[in-house]
């Protein structure tokens, strides 16, 4: 199919508007100063983190079923828009309930429907490089932390976290209403000039399944456990690590902020990295990779008390987080088509959903009982991960079952 498409750019484009919505991840900076500055407790701040993530399902499922219809630009400025507002009110809070509605619902809600905007239309855009397209599109959504933790940090000891929060949403609605001027929606059955799809690529019994379908696959619920696990101890790092580098390893705010940028350099790498890996050894061999980098960087967490070593630990499980989000949309794009990859994906993004609410409140509930001490948590998520590992496995059983199946019917 010849277009005028460049793809490139519009990825480039697409990365700049994940870095923005990014921030999010950036979470753990505002946590303490707006602790101190209105006296909530730790539990009370968890609980926006919380709320942003556990609420991404619906909204990845309302975004996809926007870019299914309307389209990538469509979710870009409507989401772009709830989030910098959503930003620039959070800066009039003053009580938990106005910041669980401003940051949390306004604009998660606006950053969900950008992500799953763009995770799909870059799927669309690059089925010849999909893994390594989807990597570096969540690189960017990644890096947003690492790029915010800094400045954000810097902006809150010049100016007050609330006046931080008024001048990120600002920002924030002009970069992304200039990018959205490039981003174009992918046209149906897109494919770059010269790629011929490979005969493996079909799913056997045909791809582009739509969500009922997709549920009905024994497969898919196995996929979506592998999904929440991949999640869990990466989001339980990202909603803490200021406050553990702070509390468990005695690190200033603005250290901390710096390891949180760390994390999150981790996190871009992971995905563009395990995203490559896994267009190369396929996608479940690298998601056992990853349950097993982590579980082992989970475990050196829990017997350090070196700072560097925290930051180390804590990047590996950021990168190992960071490439689930890079897998799992081509993953579940590989199974059951791109024609209905956004709701597919929204749907299977429930168990991100899961994870979000676990993952940060199990860590938050811990540090309350044990003094700010996060061990406890590092081993729940360690033992989760090992039960990852045999996921994986059935996983690649049924799946290869399932072919076998299909093959013997076939004859």
């Amino acid at each position: 199919m010849k277009t005028n498409y460049n793809r490139w750019l519009i990825l480039a484009a697409t990365i700049i508007v994940n870095i923005c919505i990014g921030a999010q991840y950036a979470w753990s900076v505002f946590a303490l100063p707006l602790a101190k500055h209105f006296g909530w407790s730790g539990t009370t701040l968890a609980l926006a983190f919380t709320i942003t993530f556990a609420t991404g399902p619906i909204v990845m499922i309302c975004g996809g079923l926007l870019q299914d219809r309307k389209g990538a630009k469509f979710n870009i400025v409507l989401g772009g828009i709830l989030w910098s507002l959503g930003m620039f009110f959070t800066g009039f809070v003053s009580s938990p309930e106005a910041l669980y509605l401003t940051f949390s619902v306004i604009a998660g809600v606006g950053a969900g429907i950008v992500y799953s905007g763009n995770v799909a239309n870059t799927n669309k855009f690059f089925p010849d490089k999909r893994g390594l397209a989807v990597g570096l599109a969540a690189a960017g959504y990644g890096s947003g932390a690492m790029i915010f933790a800094p400045l954000a940090s810097s902006l809150i000891i010049s100016y007050g976290v609330l006046t931080t929060f008024k001048i990120l949403g600002v920002s924030f609605l002009i970069i992304i209403m200039l990018c959205s001027l490039i981003i174009k929606g992918a046209p149906a059955g897109y494919k770059p000039d010269g790629w011929v799809p490979p005969v493996t690529a079909a799913k056997p019994g045909g791809n582009d399944k739509n969500w009922k379908q997709m549920v009905q696959d024994p497969l898919w619920y196995v996929m979506a456990c592998m999904f929440a696990i991949a999640a869990l101890a990466g989001l339980m790092i990202l909603a803490h690590a200021s406050p553990i580098g702070q509390t468990m390893f005695k690190l200033e705010p603005q250290v901390a902020a710096f390891y949180v940028s760390i994390i999150a350099l981790f996190n871009m790498a992971g995905r563009v990295g395990f995203g490559f890996i896994s267009d190369k050894v396929g996608r479940s061999n690298t998601v056992a990779l990853m349950f097993g980098i982590s579980a082992c960087a989970l475990f050196l967490l829990t017997n350090t008390t070196s700072s560097v070593m925290f930051g180390f630990a804590a990047g590996l499980v950021g990168a190992c987080f960071g490439g689930a989000q890079a897998v799992f949309p081509s993953f579940v794009a590989e199974n059951y088509g791109t024609k209905n990859i956004g709701v597919n994906y929204g749907v299977t993004f429930v168990a991100f959903g899961i994870a979000a609410y676990f993952g940060p409140m199990i860590a938050a509930n811990v540090a309350k009982a044990s003094n700010g001490i996060y061990t406890q948590a590092f081993y729940i998520a360690m033992i989760l991960n090992i039960i990852g590992v045999a996921l994986t496995l059935i996983y690649k059983f049924l799946e290869k079952r399932g072919k076998s199946t299909t093959t013997n019917v076939a004859r």
